[in-house]
């Protein structure tokens, strides 16, 4: 069985202590904790950083919460000051490669989204609340978890996420929620996002950062299996909402956790008034437009008049220009419009092989894999199939039951 983890702060939001505080309550280590915070309080401008793990009741709702006790000397850092004690807490860590990497590409997220609000470098740009120790601590501890509970390589998503609203204030006076950086970073992902449910800051810089690096952005739970589920509060206490994240861990069918998921909307309408000249054409002008998939079926309609239906399977982004041009292409009256997941083959390529037909010939080969890299279909290109069952003047059924055999 596959592992899914599937983080939810569709109510209120996610912080970078929240985001830990649900890993802990899913079965992640204390004394991982412990250890990054013996590490970062060796930096020479910290003068105390202590975390206490408790249970606590927000809303009535069970969850663990992270007690922070911090004193540093500085009143802000520049980007290159931050990288430069992410790496010295990193390598005394004995981090491995691979998860230094992921660590830092969450905090390079914050620093170039910084820099690029402030008209600044990441390296020179100077940071307040985001500049804070517990920064690093957010984004070392999530990271570590992660591989701890053997999520690194699992299949990550987030649903929506709140931002809450009203205005904040910051080092840089009253601002609007989300801050600036926050919108920037879950922008640049395509996240969704949700206002309010109340006037606050509920997803910070951090939480947005960890969010956008370790987790793919979807509308609704995906097809698993739920084993358990880790809670984890934030410091605020909201009257309206608990202030809580939601952690969910399951397990998919091995031979489900080998494609990738994803949602798709099928537009589908009948016609009856349409020639053949105009489907066709429609179809390319569908296509061209982006849609993923367009079929054509024969259906007999009403008074028993034969006629079609036109089904087309298009990602979000496509929908709107697609529903218009069916509209426009078919006259249609209506059309109908789900929301549907599906999986797919993860990887499709194209390789070019030499095949010897008593002549040498370049032939394009769509090679498909799962995410294990196992072959699932290897299928000649049929436009170069034409050309050379042309040139030797055979069948091209025959010319591809020979090329099958030497693939």
């Amino acid at each position: 069985m596959g592992k899914v983890l599937v983080l939810d702060p569709t109510l209120a939001g996610v912080s970078g202590d929240m985001l830990v505080a649900s890993l802990i309550d899913l079965g992640g280590s204390v004394k991982i904790l412990d250890n990054v915070v013996d590490v970062i309080r060796k930096l020479p401008h910290v003068r105390r950083f202590d975390v206490v793990v408790e249970d606590y009741l927000t809303g009535s709702i069970r969850a663990k919460r992270l007690k922070i006790y911090l004193d540093e000397v500085r009143s802000y850092v520049t980007g290159s000051e931050l990288l430069k004690w992410f790496e010295t807490s990193a390598n005394n860590l004995g981090l491995e490669q691979m998860l230094m990497d992921k660590a830092r590409d969450a905090l390079m997220s914050i620093l170039s989204f910084e820099a690029l609000i402030h008209n600044s470098t990441p390296y020179d740009v100077h940071l307040h609340e985001v500049g804070s120790v517990d920064t690093l601590f957010d984004i070392l501890t999530t990271t570590i978890l992660l591989d701890e509970l053997k999520l690194i390589e699992a299949m990550r998503y987030s649903l929506p996420v709140a931002v809450g609203g009203g205005l904040i204030k910051s080092a840089h006076g009253v601002i609007p929620s989300p801050a600036y950086i926050t919108l920037e970073l879950l922008r640049a992902k395509e996240y969704y996002v949700v206002g309010g449910p109340i006037d606050d800051e509920l997803t910070t810089p951090t939480g947005a950062a960890l969010l956008t690096t370790f987790f793919k952005p979807i509308k609704y739970m995906p097809l698993m299996k739920v084993i358990s589920v880790g809670y984890g509060s934030g410091a605020k206490e909201f009257r309206e909402v608990p202030n809580v994240v939601r952690a969910v861990l399951g397990s998919s069918d091995i031979a489900l956790s080998s494609f990738r998921y994803e949602e798709v909307y099928v537009l589908e309408s009948n016609v009856d008034d349409v020639t053949g000249e105009v489907l066709g054409y429609s179809i390319e002008k569908f296509m061209s437009l982006g849609a993923l998939d367009v079929s054509v079926i024969p259906v007999t309609t009403k008074k028993c008049r034969p006629g079609y239906i036109v089904r087309i399977i298009s990602d979000e982004t496509h929908v709107q220009d697609i529903l218009t041009s069916m509209f426009k292409e078919l006259g249609t009256l209506g059309i109908r419009i789900s929301k549907t997941g599906r999986y797919v083959v993860p990887v499709r390529e194209f390789k070019e092989l030499k095949v010897g037909m008593g002549k040498e010939f370049n032939v394009r080969v769509k090679v498909c894999r799962d995410v294990e890299g196992n072959v699932i279909r290897v299928k000649p290109e049929f436009d170069d199939l034409k050309l050379i069952a042309d040139e030797l003047n055979i069948p091209i059924r025959e010319l591809l039951e020979r090329l099958l055999k030497e693939l």
